[in-house]
C-alpha cells in the first residue's frame, strides 16, 4: 500500500503499548489527557508525556521505493500486532486468564517484533552493515587499483571480478541494507525468533508494588544473568543459552518472561526487591529513557553493580596472580 503524506510519524515503541503506563492519579483527576512519566536513562529531567508524542521517528519503518512512493507494508502490519496484543492484554493478561495457542503465537510475534523494531536495534544493525560496506568498498578500492595481472589473480582466487557479481551480495545491497537495516531483517528475524519462543516456557510476573515495572524506549530485553561468567566475546544474549531471559514489562503490574526455566510457568507474584531488580536491568539496556506511571524513582534503579567474584575477570586476575 502506498502514500505520499499519511502515517509518517511512526511509533517505534507501540502508543498502545505504552498507554498501560498512564499516571492511574490522574486517570482519577479532573485532567482530560493521560499522560505518563518520562525520565533520562539517569533519572533525570522528569516530564509529563502523552503516548502519543512518545518514541516516534518520521517513516521509521517506511520502504522508499525508486519512484518516491512510500511503501507501508511494515507499520500496517505492526498494527494490526498491536491491536492483537491489546486484547490479549486486556481481555486476558488484565482478567489473570492464560491466552490459547493462537494468542500465544500472536504474543510471541509481538514480544520479537518490540525488540527488534526500536531505533537502538536499527541502529546497532546499520553499524553491523557498515562495517561490511566499509570492507566492501576497501576490497572494491584495491581491486580497481591492481594491476591487470593482480586483478586476475583476484579473480581466480574468489570468482568475484567485480561488486556486481550475481555470485554474491553487490555493494548497492550491502549500501541499502545499512540504510534500511529494518525494512530488510525484521521480516525473517521474527518468523525465527517466534519458533523458537514457541519451545520455551513463558510466565507473567506479577506485583502490588505501588510503583511497579516501568519500561523503555527499547522495552523488550534479552539477558543472561549467567553471561558475566564468561570471557566478553560470548556473552551475547542467544536464545539457544540456556539461562536467558527475555523479559516485556506489559503493564506496571506485570511482566512478561520468557526462559528455559520449566520452574517459570504462568502467573508468579514476585516483591519488590525482585520488581527493583528487573526495573534496573531494563534501565540499564534502555536506549535514551524510561518510562513510569509515577513521578517517583527509586535510587537502586541506578545503582552501579560490583562485579562479582565469580565473574571471569575476577578468576583470571587470580589465577594470573597465582602464576606469578
Amino acid at each position: 500500500m502506498r502514500s505520499n503524506n499519511r502515517y509518517k510519524k511512526q511509533h517505534f515503541v507501540p502508543q498502545c503499548y505504552t498507554k498501560a503506563w498512564h499516571d492511574p492519579t490522574v486517570l482519577a483527576g479532573p485532567v482530560s489527557t493521560p499522560f505518563v512519566w518520562l525520565f533520562d536513562k539517569d533519572g533525570s529531567n522528569q516530564r509529563r508525556k502523552a503516548p502519543s508524542n512518545l518514541f516516534t521517528e518520521t517513516d521509521i519503518y517506511t520502504i522508499q521505493g525508486i519512484d518516491g512512493g512510500r511503501d507501508l507494508t511494515l507499520e500496517h502490519g505492526f498494527q494490526e500486532l498491536e491491536d492483537k496484543f491489546t486484547r490479549i492484554r486486556n481481555l486476558a493478561f488484565n482478567r489473570m486468564k492464560w491466552p490459547d495457542q493462537e494468542q500465544m503465537a500472536w504474543l510471541f510475534a509481538f514480544v520479537a517484533t518490540a525488540q527488534m523494531r526500536t531505533q537502538a536495534n536499527r541502529d546497532h544493525h546499520r553499524q553491523q552493515w557498515s562495517n561490511i560496506r566499509k570492507m566492501m568498498e576497501e576490497s572494491q578500492a584495491a581491486y580497481d587499483n591492481a594491476s591487470p595481472s593482480k586483478k586476475r589473480a583476484f579473480e581466480r582466487m574468489t570468482h568475484v571480478p567485480s561488486s556486481s557479481s550475481d555470485s554474491g551480495m553487490t555493494l548497492e545491497q550491502v549500501r541499502d541494507i545499512e540504510e534500511y537495516p529494518l525494512q530488510f531483517v525484521i521480516g525473517n528475524s521474527i518468523n525465527t525468533v517466534t519458533r523458537v519462543f514457541a519451545r520455551m516456557n513463558v510466565a507473567v510476573l506479577c506485583t502490588e508494588d505501588p510503583i511497579g515495572f516501568i519500561t523503555s524506549d527499547h522495552p523488550c530485553i534479552w539477558y543472561d544473568p549467567e553471561a558475566y561468567k564468561l570471557p566478553p566475546f560470548y556473552r551475547g544474549p542467544g536464545l539457544g543459552v540456556k539461562t536467558i531471559e527475555v523479559t516485556l514489562p506489559i503493564s506496571p503490574k506485570q511482566c512478561l518472561i520468557i526462559t528455559h526455566n520449566p520452574n517459570l510457568q504462568g502467573f508468579i507474584e514476585i516483591n519488590s526487591n525482585l520488581v527493583d531488580q528487573l526495573n534496573h536491568r531494563h534501565i540499564a539496556h534502555c536506549n535514551e529513557s524510561f518510562i513510569s506511571c509515577s513521578q517517583n524513582v527509586r535510587p537502586i534503579w541506578f545503582e552501579k553493580i560490583p562485579v562479582p567474584e565469580d565473574a571471569w575477570e575476577k578468576v583470571r586476575e587470580r589465577r594470573s596472580e597465582q602464576n606469578n
